[in-house]
């Protein structure tokens, strides 16, 4: 094999991986079942590490439900209810596979504690977080594949979506603004 051959091999198959990872995220995304979790546990003050938002779900645990003793073969059962959030207990993955509304992997629940955020919209996404947390107004939205892998939608403020919000509020920023005052200066209007 020639050396050029073996040089673009070596700078294609990143691209490659990283392409095929998207595809499966998106695939797990749209074939999955969509669930809700309410988020707990974030801290204001400290909120965002490098560009992830930290937190743990807050499951409507079903204590007197739980019959899975180790955590090797376990899954989290989830059960529909009148909430918004579903009833959640341990069991056997092959007994949640019957019998649950949905489930979970109970090793893959640690890719649901973060969220990503972009570097300049963090400030104002931690206020949002902030202000919403009073209101225990957050939830995740999760889609769940076949094998019980979760992937993360997005993350929701009173029933709207984090990025919309982040997106609406960047349209209203100061430098956005002023570049359509200047657009509306007399001697920047044309036909008049």
């Amino acid at each position: 094999m020639s050396r050029n051959k073996i040089i673009l091999i070596a700078v294609a198959l990143p691209f490659i991986v990283l392409c095929l990872l998207v595809v499966r995220a998106e695939y797990n995304i749209r074939n999955g079942e969509q669930w809700s979790f309410e988020i707990t546990g974030y801290d204001p003050r400290d909120l965002l590490r490098g560009h992830y938002l930290q937190f743990n779900l807050k499951y409507n645990w079903q204590d007197n439900k739980n019959n899975c003793k180790t955590n090797q073969d376990c899954c989290l059962c989830l059960t529909e209810n009148s909430s918004a959030y579903p009833d959640v207990h341990k069991t056997a993955c092959d007994i949640a596979r019957q019998q649950c509304d949905g489930y979970m992997l109970m090793d893959s629940d640690n890719v649901l504690k973060r969220f990503y955020i972009p570097e300049d919209s963090a400030k104002t996404a931690e206020k949002l977080l902030r202000d919403a947390r009073s209101q225990q107004q957050v939830y995740l939205s999760v889609s769940i594949n076949k094998k019980g892998q979760p992937t993360i939608i997005d993350l929701f403020i009173n029933q709207q979506s984090i990025s919309e919000i982040l997106k609406m509020q960047q349209e209203d920023w100061p430098e956005n603004r002023q570049e359509n005052r200047q657009e509306n200066r007399p001697e920047n209007r044309q036909g008049e």
